[in-house]
């Protein structure tokens, strides 16, 4: 995908409506039921969809799908902001999605230099985006981006973001070896 379709997948809209009717049957419900049943199916949402980036099967991904993904996503937070389930405090539900945004955000907005400054503070602004989960879906992106054009390297604007892809790719490999070898 080239380009994302501007709406969220149709898929995710159909999910999305499902839990929604399931959850207004669940009123009769006592309300720690309800709110676990729905924390569950929120947190197992965002699993998947996290497992689908990450699936080894998927071999490339383009900036257009990431941003499509981006779009469910959003989808999945609105939903979880909408309270579907009474009783949550604050954002509680939406903090189901968080590793995703988080992870969508670094690369919507291409922030390496933040994420690479700031890992491992306590405050940094990518706290939840793993370093080994940011270079499986940098290197799905890598290789779309070298397979789709083969003029990209007559390009200079292509030359360099491929040169800061592999400057990167090789800071977060360094950041995952040194994980590897403190655990």
């Amino acid at each position: 995908m080239s380009e994302p379709d501007g709406r969220a997948s149709g898929y995710l809209m159909d999910l999305i409506n499902f839990l929604r009717s399931i959850f207004q049957v669940f009123t009769h419900l006592p309300g720690k039921v309800a709110q676990t049943a729905c924390m569950s199916a929120c947190q197992h949402l965002s699993t998947s969809l996290m497992q689908m980036l990450l699936d080894s099967e998927l071999k490339q991904i383009s900036m257009g799908a990431v941003q499509q993904f981006n779009l469910d996503v959003i989808q999945c937070e609105l939903f979880a902001s909408s309270e579907p389930v009474p009783g949550f405090q604050g954002d509680t539900l939406q903090l189901a999605f968080i590793d995703l945004r988080q992870l969508l955000d670094l690369f919507m907005v291409w922030d390496w230099s933040t994420y690479l400054a700031d890992y491992g503070q306590p405050a940094s602004k990518y706290l939840r985006v793993n370093p080994n989960t940011a270079l499986i879906l940098l290197e799905k992106m890598k290789d779309t981006s070298k397979k789709n054009n083969i003029f990209a390297q007559f390009r200079k604007n292509d030359r360099d973001k491929q040169k800061l892809i592999e400057t990167v790719v090789k800071q977060l490999r360094s950041l995952v070896n040194g994980m590897s070898q403190h655990t």
